[in-house]
């Protein structure tokens, strides 16, 4: 409020725009929520006492050791991730999607023991009408397979327990069906795939039902007393619920990937789509600078695939990396015609100031723009903290010679300002992420490649070791997850995509014409 009013006062003298850049920094609160203990704490109660009440409405014999073994197992589904080191569940809000959709899909399937209990529905199409894959197969795609293989057990042993009779065959078909699933969502590009998941989930607890017999009788020895029509319609049951779950998850992941702020697959390859208006103005506005994004996101994508991070996220944080030059494209090389430098009229210290500005001009678009909040931090981190060499280096070469001149003038060394290494470098922070690194490296490689006359593979390998060396010694890497291995796997791919990217071609001949022909041969 005290900022709003003294901007305001500014504005009015002069002195300010009045206007705010805006900042990835205000999620403090956000953060500090996800990290509480007394949120999870909370979380885990709420679930126990959702297990209290299903254990409860089923009316089994004894309630109360069901919902010690429930307890047990809800211990068991907290502690699991943190012994495993599997980080997808260490934040809170991770951790309530996880056990909600868990009991989401057991209230579900208790809801449908009520309604057969009740005579609403058929005893012999309950186990076939109970949808299985929904926990896992949502969990699998937002999450991780991982993940949704453990909320495929803990499911399963929620189930069984569950049970008002003890029956093996309900953690069967628990296990079975969100088993398939988990599998068949390796990793989803396409939500056609959601649905073929869907239709394997019920294969499997078809052919489950059939082995166990709920599916049935069928007499061999005399197939016409076979009741076929209720054969059909319980094997209908079993793999259109797999389908119909499979729609239900594919309808819901944009709606749980807005609240809980995950990006899938599926939103990544969305998100490529190059007629975004971001990627439309800088293709008209600056189209050195969207060759080069498209060029670098064909080399980040094959390093991330090559090192196990995320090809697609790779790709597209590639196409918006620059989108801050969008601000003062003619003053990026790129974008600069021949012969018509902009710089050759700025000092060291202002043409660092507007290479410098497009990371910040970049963020501030991308919120603008309601970018993905990972991508906005691949904008703010693609640089790190490195230094703008070239203009940096200007600048103390004009100092040097300030001061050799200086001495010939009598002025005095302290009255000539000294060049500060800070003020020419970007703000950061630098790379957090092992795809923040595959950034910074394949925009480094990709444009510095651009300079060679004519570049080989000896060339761009000296080239591309020489930028991780210099990025090693600067420390850029130094908080981000990544091996030395894995940077010299990047470094290798990058080289080997460039030498296809920039091979020298024959250079043909024009052909001659009938004319210019009978002129040689008359010569």
């Amino acid at each position: 409020m005290f900022r709003f009013f003294k901007k305001k006062r500014l504005a009015a003298r002069g002195m300010s725009c009045g206007k705010s850049r805006r900042s990835t920094d205000d999620r403090a609160i956000l953060s500090g929520l996800e990290q509480s203990s007394a949120i999870r704490a909370l979380i885990v109660a709420v679930a126990a006492f959702a297990l209290g009440f299903l254990c409860f409405t089923g009316d089994p014999a004894e309630p109360l050791k069901h919902l010690f073994y429930c307890l047990v197992i809800l211990a068991v589904a907290v502690i699991q991730p943190v012994i495993s080191g599997e980080k997808s569940l260490h934040d809170n809000s991770r951790l309530a999607l996880y056990l909600a959709l868990i009991l989401l899909q057991l209230g579900l399937g208790t809801l449908l023991q009520v309604q057969s209990a009740t005579g609403h529905l058929e005893a012999g199409f309950l186990p076939l009408v109970i949808p299985y894959a929904l926990a896992p197969l949502t969990l699998s795609v937002l999450l991780g397979a991982q993940v949704g293989l453990s909320s495929c057990l803990i499911t399963a042993l929620w189930w069984s327990v569950l049970q008002v009779t003890p029956d093996s065959t309900a953690l069967l078909l628990a296990l079975s069906g969100g088993l398939i699933a988990v599998l068949s969502t390796a990793r989803v590009r396409r939500r056609s795939r959601l649905l073929r998941a869907g239709f394997y989930s019920g294969l499997s607890i078809w052919f489950l039902a059939l082995l166990s017999g709920i599916i049935g009788p069928i007499v061999w020895e005399a197939p016409q007393s076979t009741d076929l029509w209720v054969i059909g319609m319980k094997s209908l049951a079993a793999v259109g619920t797999g389908i119909m779950t499979a729609v239900l998850v594919s309808g819901s992941l944009p709606m749980l990937e807005q609240f809980f702020g995950i990006t899938t697959d599926i939103s990544w390859l969305e998100l490529s789509d190059l007629n975004h208006p971001l990627l439309r103005r800088l293709s008209l506005e600056a189209p050195g600078t969207y060759h080069h994004s498209l060029a670098m996101a064909n080399l980040a994508e094959a390093c991330a695939e090559k090192v196990g991070g995320n090809p697609t996220f790779c790709r597209v944080s590639a196409y918006f990396h620059d989108i801050g030059k969008l601000v003062k494209p003619e003053y990026f090389t790129e974008n600069i015609p021949a012969g018509d430098n902009p710089h050759d009229d700025l000092t060291p210290t202002m043409s660092a100031l507007v290479i410098l500005s497009h990371v910040k001009e970049g963020v501030d678009m991308g919120l603008r723009n309601k970018l993905d909040r990972r991508v906005i931090d691949s904008i703010q981190q693609h640089h790190g903290t490195t230094i703008v060499e070239y203009f940096y280096q200007r600048a103390c070469r004009q100092e040097r010679d300030a001061r050799a001149g200086g001495s010939l003038m009598n002025i005095r060394p302290e009255d000539i300002p000294r060049v500060s290494e800070e003020s020419y470098r970007y703000p950061g922070p630098k790379p957090q992420t092992i795809e923040a690194v595959i950034l910074s490296l394949a925009d480094a490689a990709e444009s510095a490649s651009r300079s060679l006359e004519r570049p080989t593979q000896q060339k761009l390998d000296d080239l591309v070791h020489d930028i991780l060396q210099d990025r090693i010694n600067d420390g850029q890497y130094d908080e981000a997850p990544v091996t030395l291995c894995q940077l010299q796997e990047i470094a290798s791919t990058l080289v080997s995509c460039l030498t296809s990217m920039l091979h020298s071609r024959i250079s043909y001949r024009r052909r001659e014409t009938d004319q210019e022909i009978v002129v040689s041969e008359n010569r």
